[in-house]
């Protein structure tokens, strides 16, 4: 029964190492960007400013419009003036003046106007065409375009970021498969001297502290695996969260061949950033768009003309009024005068914040400018600790191999040996650590320069 249970663990293992999913670099970045919120916070965006764009635009066109509305009036008071003789005057002055002088024998009979419920319906289309309202659609079209650029390439500054951040997992990923490697290499490497110094013990060739001291360091090698075996689950939930899977989901880093060749990095990478960053082109259009701002509040004072028509129509009012339809044409143009220097004052303040923008982006440009640069150092640096670890490694290598043929022939104690296997895996561990650094340093290279993307 034990060996039904235990051979069923085995192929339930098996199975679900068959299930894990396999992803490549570029597999991993395609299910972020599609993922991350914030892409498509970024992608939202775009949308948003294409409509505004859209929508402004429509304001170059001429607008109709048609209103309507039906009026009721419940229970009107009548209309009653009493008849009477006409007043007289000496002249027309003195009546004008309201000043009588008598009554004449004519006489005004008077009249009684019956209304009651009075209702009455009335329509008008109108027609209206800006034609010069002082630059101020223009400007405002100007800046959404402008608005709708900066969304691109807030989409494509947030898709760097994620892309940086999907490396960075993927790659600590496939760091910590080699390093697990390597200590389950060094565990061999060690339990086989502790088998060898064991029999050594039992022939009374060796000595009992020789054997403890390599079961110490054997013990070391082992909960030094364990806790690789906790970081690879770790990074496996990390990068899980960032591709948006399920932190349990099993998955299998592919790309594990770490390959590293010196990046050609032409002269002009200091230029290239300048010119690719999308921090840098998102100030650039912010800096234009509160240029635009000065003209759009300019254009508050400046004389606005436009022209319009319209169609009305009023049914009969009770026995009051007849219906009427009438078509009007009209002009209209404002002409700012004088209001206190309002005008003044209020440019004044949108040029300061333009010059805000201005300085804001020279700021900026010194601040990636020197991001580059460090960026670039940073990545040379890590290029020459993989060329100093390989010949760590090598010379690792060839100590190892020296001091086991004189263990093995009585010319090296154990100490020696264990020190030298220790130095072995200090200088592979050192190679792994070196060889991603330098492909996380040529990612965040990259992102400096604005070059960054699938």
């Amino acid at each position: 029964m034990k060996n039904k249970i235990l051979s069923f663990l085995i192929f339930s293992l098996i199975a679900f190492q068959g299930l894990a999913q396999k992803l490549t670099l570029d597999e991993s970045r395609s299910l972020a960007l599609e993922y991350n919120q914030k892409i498509k916070i970024a992608d939202q965006m775009i949308a948003e400013n294409e409509s505004n764009v859209r929508f402004v635009f429509t304001q170059f066109l001429p607008n109709l419009k048609a209103s309507g509305s039906y009026n009721y009036y419940h229970d009107i008071d009548d209309i009653s003036l009493a008849g009477s003789f006409l007043p007289t005057a000496n002249s027309l002055a003195e009546a004008q003046q309201g000043t009588f002088s008598g009554t004449s024998d004519v006489y005004f009979p008077g009249f009684n106007v019956e209304m009651g419920n009075i209702d009455f319906v009335s329509a008008s289309l109108t027609l209206s065409q800006p034609i010069y309202l002082g630059g101020k659609i223009r400007s405002s079209y100007q800046m959404t375009k402008m608005g709708k650029e900066i969304a691109v390439y807030n989409r494509a500054l947030q898709s760097s970021d994620v892309l940086l951040e999907t490396d960075q997992a993927y790659w600590n990923l496939v760091s910590i498969n080699e390093k697990e490697n390597l200590a389950g290499k060094y565990v061999k490497l060690l339990s086989a001297l502790v088998r060898d110094l064991q029999n050594a013990f039992d022939l009374e060739i060796t000595t009992k502290n020789e054997l403890l001291k390599a079961q110490v360091q054997l013990n070391k090698a082992k909960l030094d695996l364990f806790k690789v075996h906790n970081f690879q689950v770790l990074s496996k939930m990390s990068l899980c969260q960032v591709i948006g899977k399920d932190l349990r989901s099993e998955i299998v880093a592919t790309d594990t061949t770490i390959a590293i060749s010196q990046i050609a990095i032409g002269a002009d990478y200091m230029q290239k950033a300048l010119q690719q960053r999308p921090e840098l082109l998102m100030l650039g259009k912010q800096v234009e768009i509160s240029q635009e701002q000065v003209k759009h509040t300019q254009a508050d004072y400046l004389p606005q003309l436009g022209v319009g028509a319209s169609y009305s129509s009023i049914s009969s009012i009770g026995d009051l009024v007849g219906s009427m339809n009438f078509l009007a044409v009209q002009a209209n143009l404002s002409v700012p005068i004088f209001h206190w220097q309002e005008r003044k004052h209020k440019v004044a303040s949108a040029r300061f914040r333009s010059k805000q923008k201005e300085l804001e982006m020279e700021r900026t440009r010194d601040l990636i400018s020197l991001d580059v640069q460090q960026s670039y150092f940073k990545l040379q640096e890590a290029y020459q600790q993989i060329q100093l670890a390989k010949v760590s490694m090598d010379q690792a290598n060839e100590n190892l191999d020296i001091t086991q043929n004189s263990f093995h022939e009585g010319l090296a104690n154990t100490t020696e040996l264990l020190d030298a296997q220790a130095f072995w895996q200090g200088a592979h561990s050192e190679l792994i650590d070196s060889e991603i650094n330098y492909k996380l340093k040529e990612i965040s290279f990259l992102k400096s320069i604005g070059e960054l993307a699938i």
